[in-house]
């Protein structure tokens, strides 16, 4: 399994050049500057943004707790236990699909096949977050104490996990987002709207998940 770390940690390489399609006229329903200020309130790539200020409050905990542990502390069952119920239920069938039923499809097929490239490099970042997220719930509730090893592999796997999250989403704030925002006309990002809010109905709302995420990030700030 460590083995495997530090192979995804070796492919982990994605690029960040200039993706976006140079736009000679203003795409189709998007009229200029003054639609996209217009619409920025609406935008989807807000809502993200903000799916991605509670993703990292609730790593920062994680982690955390991961240290804590490594360190020989009590094994904290329930707060590991909401957290990653929160990667499972928000973070990869809520924030995810969002991304990956509308925008990363959208910029794929507007933009560059660079763009094209980064849509494809980003997927397989969140495979292996699944992944390393799958390999956690192994350890949420431990059978007896944990050995040394266990701990170390248990905060290694947090810190892998982590370092992957945080990476895609600053790739995706610094290049995916500006693209899209750029490319996709507004009028079809006006229906993402509706269906992130359906998305939040169906399988949980960042708001249910908000007081929770703050009450563990407040016991393991340091």
């Amino acid at each position: 399994f460590l083995g495997w770390l530090g192979g995804a940690a070796a492919r982990d390489d994605v690029r960040t050049a200039k993706y976006a399609q140079p736009w000679a006229v203003p795409p189709p329903g998007m009229h200029g500057p003054l639609a996209r200020s217009s619409f920025s309130m609406l935008r989807p790539t807000d809502n993200l943004r903000a799916d991605h200020a509670l993703v990292t409050r609730a790593l920062r905990a994680l982690r955390a707790v991961g240290t804590h542990v490594r360190a020989g502390g009590t094994f904290p069952v329930d707060d590991t236990a909401t957290l990653l119920r929160f990667l499972r239920e928000f973070v990869l069938a809520v924030h995810v699909p969002k991304e990956n039923e509308l925008v990363c499809p959208a910029v794929a097929m507007r933009a560059s096949d660079e763009a094209a490239h980064l849509v494809g490099e980003l997927m397989r970042v969140q495979e292996e977050v699944a992944e390393l997220t799958h390999c956690l719930v192994l350890f949420w509730e431990p059978l007896g104490e944990l050995t040394a090893a266990e701990r170390d592999g248990f905060a290694t796997t947090i810190d892998a996990l982590a370092d992957r999250l945080l990476r895609l989403q600053r790739l995706e704030e610094s290049e995916l987002f500006p693209i899209c925002d750029d490319v996709v006309p507004a009028d079809d990002q006006l229906d993402w709207v509706a269906r992130f809010a359906q998305l939040e109905r169906d399988r949980g709302s960042r708001r249910d998940w908000s007081t929770r995420i703050e009450a563990i990030a407040k016991r393991w700030a340091a």
